[in-house]
């Protein structure tokens, strides 16, 4: 187990497994929103599925809707447990902070320095506190 600093946006105790990429992503296009797979061809997690799972990508990239995408995936149930970046684009946050706020569902929003997130690609699951500024990396 290794133990890392977080910066939490958003969080709740969990564990689950996770989802490591280098990619970053848009989930506008990105993601199938029915299904919780990973749908772009080019994305080195293609095909897999996130939903329920701690899905770490550096940072988004493109479209103004992601935060609308997962709002929705939220609402279906197809969402990630959690995702962890090193730079979380405010476009992605709206959709977890709206669905906090109003909806009383929780999508683990967690920032890690660049090299603690270098750390993650060998791991297997990840535990989160809500009370707590770090998180807990399973191989």
């Amino acid at each position: 187990m290794v133990k890392l600093e977080c910066k939490k946006v958003i969080a709740e105790d969990l564990r689950a497994e996770l989802v490591f990429s280098n990619d970053p992503i848009s989930f506008v296009g990105g993601v199938n929103i029915q299904t919780g797979d990973v749908s772009d061809y080019r994305h080195a997690n293609y095909k897999q599925n996130i939903t329920g799972k701690v899905f770490a990508f550096p940072f988004g990239k493109g479209s103004s809707g992601a935060g609308l995408v997962l709002m929705e995936m939220l609402r279906i149930g197809t969402a990630p447990a959690a995702i962890i970046n090193i730079r979380t684009d405010p476009v992605i946050l709206t959709g977890p902070l709206v669905c906090h706020h109003f909806y009383d569902q929780t999508l683990s929003v967690i920032n890690l320095s660049e090299e603690d997130y270098a750390k993650l690609a060998e791991g297997k699951e990840i535990e989160l506190f809500k009370d707590s500024d770090y998180l807990h990396v399973y191989k």
